[in-house]
């Protein structure tokens, strides 16, 4: 039997110096081998990210980034089986605030409408400008 696909997502503080570059190159490098996809998006101060796959992957990656120190605050604002992947297509994709709006970034958003309106303002007001 397969293991069940979860999804997470999580808004977490930086801490000290944003290490975005590092942090993608060895989440799209550690998620390829796990089978973990997402999107990471930063503001230059947080982190809002998915992460999704096969359960059993995606809580061991989550309890690895709840205990990295360049995190702070994580605070997670849905975790729960899906039937199939959102952001299926990426190992991992960082998108900073300016970035063209995409798709990926548009399902996002439409998660995060049920949300804390403050989190949806802090990482998508004016980072769209067409």
């Amino acid at each position: 039997m397969q293991d069940p696909l979860r999804q997470i997502l999580y808004h977490s503080r930086a801490v000290g110096r944003l290490e975005t570059s590092s942090i993608l190159a060895s989440s799209k490098r550690n998620n390829g081998i796990d089978g973990i996809t997402g999107i990471l998006l930063s503001d230059g101060r947080s982190y809002l990210q998915v992460l999704e796959g096969p359960e059993a992957s995606v809580l061991s990656t989550y309890e690895r980034i709840y205990a990295d120190p360049r995190h702070t605050d994580v605070r997670v604002i849905s975790n729960h089986l899906i039937e199939e992947r959102e952001f299926g297509y990426w190992s991992m994709e960082l998108r900073e605030p300016g970035q063209v709006s995409d798709d990926a970034v548009f399902r996002l958003r439409r998660r995060l409408m049920n949300f804390d309106p403050d989190l949806h303002h802090h990482f998508f007001d004016g980072a769209d400008a067409e």
